[in-house]
């Protein structure tokens, strides 16, 4: 499987306008994270180069695995990401050999999953308000791809101890709290939330979702994660563990 899916043609204009460019993006500098606590300040330190426009739509190209009933598939998949905003999320999945395509989005304040088998027959179609306030959990914790998100006057910061910080993002009509973890150096370790998931039975319940660093990579000054696993719960990075991402590239706008 080595096709990146295409971006829906319906869903093209949402792609667009999820990538416009950030508008009068200055240059970063360390005084900007003065204020913040240290863990962010150190975060952002390494995150993002001196003099690196803080542009903070990304667009991105993505592999990895998925977990499915049980078991682990391969994925390529492709971004648009605005954590202020929302995120289209085009994915191929293969399984047993058939392909299973569609797409994640959340875009003015709406959201939509979408997936089917052979790219004709319905398996996944989910579109409630419910699955707005998920969506609204996933689009802010991936602000470890975007941390020029950390430095825009909408969200706000908190010291949660010396190596965190809970960084308060509004994103489609919600406001979502994401906890970072940093080392001493700066790179990231983990960050962690609350999201609103259905369980199986189809009601829907808060769980910790969390993602686990295992590697970063820099992409035109800004150093953020390429290699990471996202899970539900405690173990979020082990047996909660639901997909596991490389970033091949990163673009900011």
């Amino acid at each position: 499987m080595s096709r990146s899916p295409a971006v829906p043609k319906h869903l093209r204009g949402s792609w667009a306008d999820i990538l416009t460019p950030t508008a009068d993006a200055p240059p970063f500098h360390p005084d900007q994270t003065a204020q913040l606590p240290d863990a962010a300040r150190r975060w952002l330190g390494h995150a993002i180069a001196a003099g690196t426009l803080l542009r903070r739509r990304i667009e991105m190209r993505q592999h990895g695995q998925i977990k499915i009933a049980g078991r682990w598939w391969p994925i390529r998949c492709r971004q648009a990401l605005d954590p202020l905003q929302g995120y289209l999320w085009p994915v191929r999945t293969s399984i047993a050999g058939l392909p299973l395509i569609g797409f994640d989005l959340l875009a003015d304040g709406e959201a939509e999953l979408t997936h089917r088998l052979l790219g004709v027959i319905p398996v996944v179609h989910v579109q409630e308000p419910g699955l707005v306030r998920s969506a609204a959990a996933r689009a802010a914790s991936e602000i470890c791809w975007s941390p020029a998100t950390a430095l825009h006057p909408a969200v706000s910061w908190n010291a949660a101890g010396p190596d965190e910080a809970t960084v308060s993002i509004p994103v489609a009509g919600e406001t979502v709290d994401v906890t970072l973890r940093a080392a001493r150096d700066g790179s990231l370790i983990s960050l962690t939330t609350r999201r609103w998931t259905r369980s199986d039975d189809g009601s829907w319940q808060w769980r910790t979702f969390g993602a686990h660093v295992l590697q970063e990579t820099t992409f035109a000054g800004f150093t953020v994660p390429s290699r990471v696993v996202a899970g539900y719960g405690d173990d979020f990075a082990g047996a909660g563990a639901f997909i596991r991402l490389v970033v091949d590239d990163l673009i900011a706008h």
